[in-house]
Formats: C-alpha cells, sequence, structure tokens
C-alpha cells in the first residue's frame, strides 16, 4: 500500500465513520476502485477505527466521566448492549473469517441494505421524549443485535443503531450518545487483538498475510491520527444533522454506492 491511499483512506474513514453511511463499506469500495488487496483491510480498518474512536473519547468525554455517576444507569444496558456484537466478533476471530467479509460484491449488496435501513426505518414523527429516558435492557439488547450485524462492511454501525434506537423510542441525542458509547468496548477490544497480532513474537498466532500484504505499524499510526482528527470534526456536524432530523436522506448516497461497486465488482 503506497502512503497516499493510505491518507486517502484514513481522510474517508474519518468521514464516514459517524455518518449512517458505513466507513468500513467506503474503505472496501475505495479499496476496489484504487487497487488495494482486500487482504490488506482487515488490520487498517482496525486501526482507522480506533482513530475515531479516540474522536468519540474527546467529543463524549464529560459523558463518559458521568457514567460512573450520575448516568450510571446507562453500564448495564451498555454491557448488554456490547453482548451480541462481542459473540459475532469472537466466533469470526476463532474460525479466521475476518479476510472474508471484505469482498465488494457483499459490501455493496450491504451498503444497499443499509440505505433501506435509513429510509423505512426513521420514525413516522418527531418523537419528543423526556429528559429522563432511560435504555430499558430489551431495547439494548436489540441495539445490540444492530450492531452485531455491522460487523459487516456496508451494514452502518452507526446509521442501524441510531435508527433501532429512534424507532423503540428514544430521543435523538440520547440515541447518538447510546451509539457511540456501544463502539467504545467492541472497536477497543478489536484495536487491542490487531495490536496483539502485529506485535505477537514470529509463530505465535501470527497473522497469515505475507509480508508485503501486510500493513506496518508505523503507517497504522499514522492512519489512525489522520481518521481521529478528521472523525471529530465528522461527528460534530452529524450532532447537528441529528438535530434537524434529517438522517434518512443518507439512503440516497447508499444505495447508489452499492449498486455502483456491486454492478463494478461484478461486472467490472
Amino acid at each position: 500500500m503506497e502512503f497516499w491511499q493510505l491518507i486517502l483512506l484514513a481522510i474517508i474513514q474519518g468521514i464516514t465513520e459517524f455518518l449512517p453511511v458505513s466507513s468500513s463499506g467506503h474503505l472496501v469500495a475505495l479499496a476496489t476502485f484504487i487497487g488495494i488487496e482486500n487482504s490488506q483491510l482487515d488490520d487498517l480498518n482496525i486501526a482507522l477505527h480506533f482513530g475515531t474512536l479516540l474522536a468519540i473519547c474527546c467529543i463524549y468525554f464529560q459523558q463518559i466521566k458521568q457514567l460512573f455517576h450520575r448516568d450510571r444507569h446507562l453500564l448495564t444496558p451498555l454491557v448488554v448492549g456490547s453482548i451480541p456484537a462481542g459473540i459475532v466478533g469472537m466466533a469470526l476471530v476463532v474460525l479466521d473469517w475476518e479476510k472474508n467479509l471484505y469482498q465488494p460484491e457483499i459490501t455493496g449488496s450491504m451498503l444497499i441494505i443499509t440505505g433501506l435501513i435509513l429510509w423505512f426505518g426513521r420514525p413516522k414523527q418527531r418523537i419528543n421524549s423526556p429528559n429522563e429516558a432511560r435504555v430499558c435492557l430489551k431495547s439494548a439488547l436489540a441495539i445490540g443485535v444492530m450492531q452485531a450485524f455491522a460487523i459487516f462492511p456496508g451494514i452502518s454501525r452507526s446509521g442501524t443503531t441510531i435508527v433501532a434506537a429512534r424507532r423503540l423510542g428514544l430521543p435523538s441525542e440520547l440515541a447518538a450518545r447510546f451509539s457511540f458509547f456501544l463502539a467504545i468496548p467492541i472497536i477497543t477490544a478489536a484495536s487491542l487483538i490487531t495490536l496483539y497480532r502485529l506485535l505477537a513474537p514470529s509463530g505465535v498466532n501470527q497473522t497469515e498475510l505475507a509480508p508485503q500484504q501486510s500493513t506496518s505499524l508505523y503507517l497504522l499510526l499514522i492512519g489512525v491520527v489522520i481518521s481521529a482528527v478528521v472523525g471529530y470534526l465528522s461527528l460534530l456536524w452529524l450532532l447537528r444533522v441529528l438535530e434537524r432530523g434529517n438522517f434518512h436522506r443518507f439512503a440516497f448516497w447508499c444505495i447508489p454506492l452499492g449498486a455502483i461497486l456491486l454492478i463494478y465488482s461484478l461486472y467490472g
């Protein structure tokens, strides 16, 4: 992978991570169009997600602190909501199926599904829930199941979880906050696994990628920084979009992009 390709992928990750358009799907699409092997995207995808995780921690720093004080009632729902993605993620690692996810034809189909979820899943009317609205365990589990589906590149994690939360009656601000809090444990765990793979001694659970297919730790760190900075700005903008209730309009981006990627992968 060339340096300019890494920079471009990191910028795209930062822009799309918090928008309901699937950052992983965009990474696969971009890699397909500029000639990067899908096998190179596994560790890079997780590293770039770690960068945008830092953006979440910066913007929601005060709210994260309140999780252990005023907002302790969210801790149990967050644990429950993290279970489905944790189970699916561990199964993929144990079965070594991660590399099979980054197929452009699958990603194109998933982007179309994301667009349909955004369009048909939007609340029929604006939800005016009181400030003391809570996330019950049943709702947390349902939102967590939607997050588990987002392990497929092309399914938007933020899009599906926020749509599910709003359909379950949560106000926009709480839906977004809970969605982004859910990202913290799953991205942290995936990042630690990736770091272990890169630093593990030779012969100990090393990735089976050939040397020329792997991405160096130095390049991954650069990608983390870029995706964090761009992701910070992207998240600030998304929160304003949620306030205006225009979330579903991203369907007009996801569906055409998915169709183009699907056609290109099959006939290009």
